[in-house]
Order: C-alpha cells, then structure tokens, then sequence
C-alpha cells in the first residue's frame, strides 16, 4: 500500500470529523481531524476524479508535516463521498 493510501485509511477509519471546503476554481480540499487532534488534509483538482486525490498536509498540536501524495482510486472513491457529505 502506499503512502497516501494509508493516510486515507488511517483518516477514514479513525478520524472523527470532516469539514471539506471548495475554491473558486472548484478544488475540493477535505479536513479530518485525527483522535489526537491532528488534522489531515486530502486535495482534489477541479474536474478531478477519485483517481486524483492527494494526501496533503497533517496539522498536528505543536508540529506538522507536508505531504504530496497520490491516493489511489480505490481510497480517492472513499473520499469523495466523504467530501461530498461534508459539502451538503
């Protein structure tokens, strides 16, 4: 499995809140916040598909890191109807 597979399912299975935010050009960016506070990021472009979802930056209390990382379809299917639930 990939990097941002299991980021994905680490984020599906334990996160408990998700907020997911578009811009003007349409990008998706979604928000879940981990159990430890920690917030993982996934980014959509617009006209994007599950096959283009990327893991992107985990905000943690105190610390952080910068991801860029291709989730695979598979996982990017999950995430969208996360996302899309977030944004109804």
């Amino acid at each position: 499995m990939q990097l941002g597979d299991t980021l994905a399912q680490e984020a599906l299975i334990a996160g408990s809140k998700t907020a997911a935010t578009t811009d003007a050009r349409g990008a998706i960016r979604l928000a879940v916040t981990l159990p430890d506070g920690a917030v993982q990021h996934f980014e959509r472009p617009p006209d994007g598909s599950c096959a283009d979802w990327r893991a992107a930056d985990l905000e943690a209390p105190g610390s952080g890191f910068a991801f860029d990382e291709p989730v695979t379809e598979q996982w990017g299917h999950a995430l969208t109807i996360v996302a899309h639930n977030s944004l109804t």
